[in-house]
């Protein structure tokens, strides 16, 4: 059973996906497909302030009504995430 999940991960070691970005000056290595995207499209550099907006605005709950208008706007962001990485899964399957 070892054997099976040695083969999966040196397969995959040895095909790793990359990004090339400014003309083949600068390849990066992506450790799955959404990272592969994010750093394709350059929204890698968007996942540090996305963070940082989070926690400028858990910094500002102060009340149980002010949580809620927080979790409103997270659920909607994470909505359209979710519903995104579903897109990106649909264009990368293999057809039959």
């Amino acid at each position: 059973m070892n054997a099976g999940n040695s083969t999966g991960n040196s397969r995959r070691s040895t095909n790793p996906l990359y990004v090339v970005r400014k003309n083949g000056v600068d390849v990066e290595e992506a450790s799955g497909i959404l990272e592969l995207i994010l750093k394709k499209t350059g929204l890698d550099k968007m996942v540090p302030m996305l963070e940082a907006f989070m926690q400028i605005l858990f910094s500002q709950v102060q009340s149980y009504a002010v949580f809620i208008e927080v979790k409103k706007m997270f659920d909607k962001l994470f909505e359209k995430v979710i519903e995104i990485i579903f897109q990106i899964q649909q264009m990368t399957q293999v057809k039959k």
